[in-house]
């Protein structure tokens, strides 16, 4: 009987907690802006050379939009994250270099996938050479 309690008692706990979990990540997730949005991403490649794009849209979220433009490949990659960025690969698992995301300068601290496009910010994708982690 007792064990039974205890089972009930888990089980609850389990399910309050899943709760505060999803509230919390429903309260502190980026907010997405309505309308028109202007931004500039810039790429730079492995041999160091840019480019630059400039974009108005009214899309939410950049990597969906940077997909649609045919910027952003995702590839054979199956982790929520991309292979190309204009034309060029970087896969970790690969060739130990990846894409670098940025925001105004700094390093991102959400996926390419997960922020919201905002009127007037600077996104870059740098190759960066990841190989000397190991």
């Amino acid at each position: 009987m007792k064990s039974k309690k205890s089972l009930i008692l888990a089980v609850v706990a389990l399910v309050v907690a899943v709760a505060v979990l999803v509230t919390v990540y429903f309260v502190t997730r980026p907010e997405t802006s309505e309308g028109g949005k202007s931004f500039i991403l810039t790429v730079v490649h492995s041999d160091g050379t840019q480019k630059a794009f400039d974009y108005t849209t009214n899309a939410e979220f950049l990597g969906d939009f940077l997909v649609e433009q045919g910027v952003v490949e995702i590839g054979d990659v199956d982790d929520g994250m991309f292979a190309y960025a204009d034309g060029e690969k970087a896969v970790y698992e690969e060739n130990g270099c990846y894409w670098g995301f940025y925001v105004n300068g700094s390093y991102a601290t959400v996926g390419l996938f997960d922020t919201p496009i905002e009127d007037g910010t600077v996104y870059e994708l740098r190759y960066e050479d990841g190989s000397s982690w190991s």
